[in-house]
């Protein structure tokens, strides 16, 4: 059947990509035809910020970011269509006057070539802090001959500013080492399992669903046509994964690390079917790579690798787009296949693609590196920094450690190793996926200094820069610390930023198992990850969680990189519930679940009623004594009582916020009773911005009303009400309906309101 011209409009529309339009900063291209000759033109409802020809003018900073409407109308055959699409554009970064330059200091051995730090750290008139690249005279590489005090000056590219570092030299200078070995061990090797009766259930089994739906070979598309190879009939991918888009290939790596995950929680033999299928695949077209003109060994994309040629002439967003980022996702995905199925196919591309990662960047000089690096979205690497470490953890090859390490961005590495918080106006989810990497170098080298930066790090954004429901972030952004307030509105708290603050703060609570690790992790997965995503098997994920005065969810971003996070997220709920030593089995997350400990020959299964949060049952089974260690959350502040098979006992809070249950073998069932009431939390930087918790769900209100809802907070607070879930009123607000985050939906919403006299 021949097509109408309103179908190819329609199939054109699909296949126009401007870029992310939710974060604009740069000019978009605005094709006048499309790609089976539709025309196109173009029209903005504000020609201040956005022109017809795709010209973009930010905002002055302090005005704040403008929503634009650009609105293509196709024609074709003499049928026209129009499309709206929503730019969001940044204002302009702040110009803060420089006020001083902070002096850094090394230790260094004498004789030996030493790589200088290549960032400083600068304060502004305002206090705030933030870093710059510096070249140090002499060069960034040098040997210091004779041990003593060397004073060294060097230039800020981009201020007009001197830097200095004092070096001091010594005989004997060696990088700080500490034990790599983890205080615990995670229970997530297919040892715990959700049971039905939860959110959280309901979400992987809607994935799973989701992932038997997906058309592998649509999945494949991009590579094959890359490497010239048949499409097999599927359909080219759409949105962040089309032709047109230069970040194609990064939702098949997300899709393969799910598929893996997806088969340690279910060993689903369907599940490792399409996994199998992916990997064979990819490896088939990493095999015709290497034997084109112009490709090297080992290269696996779904594009030309022109794309690394560019970034290393200097190349910017929109010409290019994180070409690395989306390697790391591909990488990660084998990785997940040879852990969670034995795929040594898979290790096998990996291993491949690392080599071919290591001589095409071993030939440039650090300073190029760090170039690339520092280049916003161009330079984006997500966490292959990790990776890398973890192929050398697995094979033990010097080339893939060396390759970790030059991932390094002293843009971050050096004010976080120098505990200064510098994040404001850094991308997010461009620099935490960094940290986890540092984590991987820290399992990989037992050097301090990654630790540290991590730890820091760590305790930085969830101290200064986070939400209430754990989200971080503002257009994709860090604010300035302690002003989250200030920043409320409905491009907040991007999910892959979420997603990836859990990955390291479960790496960070495996060398030391403290409580509010755990605390974070909660907060940020009961009411960020598992609100994020839709209560059906469509794979949707809500890009940025709208925490302004009433906010909706929107899952529309098609193939974008939370799409991509989003899928593997739903295999993930199990990661964090149970860690143990060798006598001590720790319970962090009150989720209804159940798990093995094998070492201990122990069965446990946990039951929790979200109607009562804070009302915790263990059933435990298994001739063994250990130490029974269950997280006491900061919600209940303190409050509790523990039943030992009906018998209430006295059971102290340690120093890392557990309360030590020692078990017999007698013990079969363990009950905690938290202290859970509804409780009112502040936002940073105005103390009349709050919003409503209950033990651990923040609460939103279902209002349509686009202001913030003004409540005297001292004298009123939401009461529950009837008995199908966590519902609450005001008894002078009965029309308003109190939910947890994740039982929203697509209605209008408030997380925060306003305090009022």
């Amino acid at each position: 059947m021949a097509k109408t011209p309103e179908m190819i409009i329609d199939e054109d529309i699909k296949k126009i990509y401007l870029g992310n339009l939710n974060t604009v900063e740069f000019n978009l291209k605005l094709p006048k035809e499309g790609a089976q000759g539709t025309q196109i033109t173009w029209s903005s409802d504000n020609e201040l910020f956005l022109r017809p020809d795709g010209s973009v003018t930010r905002p002055v900073n302090g005005i704040g970011n403008r929503k634009v409407h650009l609105k293509g109308i196709f024609s074709y055959g003499g049928f026209k269509k129009e499309k709206i699409y929503e730019v969001h554009i940044l204002e302009e970064q702040s110009r803060v006057d420089i006020a001083e330059v902070l002096t850094l200091e090394r230790t260094v051995k004498a004789g030996v070539l030493t790589m200088l730090p290549q960032a400083v750290i600068l304060r502004g008139n305002n206090g705030h802090l933030f870093s710059r690249r510096v070249d140090w005279e002499g060069g960034n590489e040098q040997v210091f001959e004779k041990c003593g005090i060397v004073r060294l000056c060097g230039k800020i590219k981009e201020e007009k500013l001197p830097a200095s570092i004092v070096i001091h030299v010594k005989e004997q200078a060696e990088t700080e080492k500490i034990s790599t070995i983890p205080a615990v061990t995670a229970m997530d090797g297919g040892e715990t399992h959700l049971t039905a009766g939860s959110e959280f259930y309901s979400a992987m089994e809607y994935a799973v669903t989701y992932f038997k739906s997906v058309n592998d070979d649509e999945m494949l598309y991009n590579f094959r046509v890359a490497a010239g190879l048949d499409t097999r009939g599927a359909k080219a991918m759409e949105g962040w994964d089309s032709m047109e888009c230069l970040l194609r290939g990064h939702t098949t790596g997300h899709y393969l690390s799910a598929l893996a995950l997806c088969y340690r929680e279910t060993k689903d033999g369907e599940i490792l079917c399409k996994l199998q299928y992916i990997v064979e695949e990819l490896g088939r077209c990493q095999k015709v790579f290497s034997g084109l003109p112009g490709y090297q060994e080992g290269y696996l994309g779904a594009y030309p690798e022109e794309q690394y040629d560019l970034l290393e002439k200097g190349a910017k967003y929109p010409d290019i787009w994180a070409p690395y980022y989306t390697l790391h996702k591909l990488l990660a995905g084998m990785l997940e296949a040879y852990y969670w199925t034995e795929n040594k196919k898979a290790l096998d591309i990996a291993i491949k693609a690392g080599m071919w990662v290591y001589r095409r960047l071993n030939r440039l000089t650090k300073n190029e590196r760090e170039r690339m690096w520092d280049t916003y979205i161009a330079g984006e690497f997500g966490g292959i920094n990790e990776t890398f470490a973890s192929l050398y953890e697995i094979t033990g090859r010097e080339e893939f450690l060396t390759t970790a390490k030059m991932f390094d961005n002293d843009r971050l590495f050096v004010p976080m190793q120098e505990q200064k918080d510098v994040l404001e106006g850094l991308h997010a989810n461009q620099h935490i996926p960094q940290i986890i990497g540092c984590m991987g170098l820290f399992r990989a080298t037992g050097e301090k200094h990654y630790y540290d930066i991590a730890e820091f790090f760590w305790k930085t954004v969830t101290g200064s820069h986070t939400f209430v429901n754990g989200g971080t972030g503002e257009n994709e952004m860090f604010f300035e610390p302690d002003a989250s307030a200030a920043h409320l509105t409905e491009e907040t708290a991007e999910y892959c930023a979420s997603y990836n603050m859990l990955k390291l703060t479960r790496e960070l609570f495996r060398y030391a198992p403290k409580a509010f690790y755990m605390d974070y992790y909660e907060r940020c997965m009961f009411n960020h990850i598992v609100a994020g995503v839709e209560q059906r098997p469509n794979g949707e994920t809500t890009y940025f969680f709208p925490l302004g005065p009433g906010g909706v969810k929107d899952p529309g971003s098609i193939n974008s990189c939370c799409h991509g996070t989003g899928m593997e997220s739903q295999m993930k709920y199990t990661e964090a519930i149970y860690f143990h030593t060798k006598d001590e089995l720790y319970v962090n997350l009150f989720l209804n679940s159940e798990t093995v400990w094998k070492e201990k020959d122990v069965w446990i299964r946990q039951a929790v009623d979200k109607e009562s949060p804070g009302n915790i049952k263990l059933c435990i089974e298994g001739d063994t004594e250990f130490v029974l260690k269950i997280r006491c959350p900061y919600w209940c502040k303190g409050e509790y009582e523990v039943l030992v098979n009906s018998v209430k006992v006295i059971a102290k809070c340690d120093s890392g916020g557990y309360i030590n249950i020692n078990r017999k073998r007698t013990t079969n069932m363990v009950v905690i009773r938290f202290k859970c009431e509804i409780r009112m939390e502040s936002a940073s930087g105005s103390g009349d911005i709050r919003a409503w918790a209950y033990g651990p769900y923040v609460l939103a209100a279902l209002s349509e009303q686009r202001n913030f809802l003004e409540l005297d907070g001292d004298e009123l607070k939401p009461e529950k009400t009837g008995t199908q879930g966590l519902r609450f009123r005001m008894n002078s607000r009965k029309n308003i309906l109190w939910v947890p985050l994740a039982d929203v939906g697509d209605k209008r919403f408030h997380v925060y309101w306003k305090k009022v006299c």
